[in-house]
């Protein structure tokens, strides 16, 4: 359940894309229980909302544990499209994927089926050693916690403010009775940075589970366009959408097993760049960063 950035279809594959996805993620969980008590009357009642909250951001730093012990396999395909909708470029990636302070770190592996060569694979390490060394360098710097990243991001209240919670309802998601519910943005809020107005943007559909205060899967796309300084840095236009899905793993902790994403946008003052990314997450292991040392 974590946070970051979205404009182009070769940004949607970079770690920051994930980062923000999974911050999404933190927030809607919280919406789903603040959308109200499910249709269906013989469901156990949902829990008080203060307590909520609280409940939350400790069982945040929890799952943030849980989730640095793990790596897995991710297999990651762009594609890029003419104006006239006939596909202009494909690659596809691998990537070796840990966390970080409960944040995504990629190591790739392979490009388009074919592994790297030795120089490019002693590049990539050497970039992937040097981002664990300075997250140790941060850590160390903070007393253990990741405050600059906190600061990076709205608080955990902000979809709260600017996004309507709609129709909750009961479900099962992968054997897992969950929680389902609707967003709109809220006409009668005003976002106050770009993080709110971004989530302001957005409609679409969660599904979350109540007892690990995860969500398992997600749909959502942009009611609006997206304008980074007024439109002259980049754009992401309305329709702009993505689906994120998670698998329980090893009965504690969900985790990514897909994401999907199909974008519209415009960087700088360059013609617009339309794309579809895929990722497919498999072959969680528990795993322990220091093992990637030298």
């Amino acid at each position: 359940m974590r946070g970051g950035y979205l404009m182009t279809s070769r940004a949607a594959g970079h770690p920051a894309f994930t980062r923000l996805v999974l911050l999404l993620g933190a927030f809607l969980a919280l919406a789903a229980v603040a959308a109200g008590q499910p249709e269906e009357s013989h469901r156990r009642p949902l829990p008080e909302i203060r307590q909520l909250l609280a409940d939350v951001r400790a069982n945040q730093k929890q799952i943030d544990r849980l989730v640095d012990q793990y790596s897995c396999t991710e297999k990651e395909g762009v594609r890029e499209f003419h104006k006239n909708g006939t596909v202009k470029k494909t690659v596809l990636s691998e990537y070796e994927d840990f966390y970080l302070g409960g944040e995504p770190v990629r190591r790739q592996v392979k490009k388009d089926g074919q592994p790297l060569s030795a120089g490019q694979q002693k590049k990539e390490d050497e970039r992937v050693e040097k981002h664990i060394r300075d997250y140790e360098k941060r850590q160390r710097e903070e007393g253990g916690e990741t405050t600059r990243k906190r600061k990076e991001q709205a608080d955990i209240s902000t979809f709260l403010r600017v996004s309507n919670f709609i129709h909750p309802r009961w479900e099962t998601f992968r054997q897992h009775e969950v929680i389902v519910f609707d967003f709109l943005p809220n006409p009668d809020y005003r976002p106050q940075n770009w993080m709110e107005d971004l989530l302001h943007k957005l409609a679409g559909t969660a599904w979350v589970d109540e007892d690990a205060r995860q969500v398992v899967r997600l749909e959502a796309r942009l009611s609006d366009t997206f304008k980074v300084a007024g439109g002259l840095v980049a754009s992401l236009r309305k329709g702009s959408s993505l689906v994120i899905e998670q698998a329980k793993t090893n009965e504690e902790v969900w985790l990514p097993s897909y994401v999907e994403a199909h974008l519209s946008a415009r960087l700088l003052l360059f013609a617009g760049a339309q794309g579809d990314y895929t990722s497919y997450f498999t072959d969680y292991k528990k795993f322990r960063v220091e093992t990637l040392k030298h």
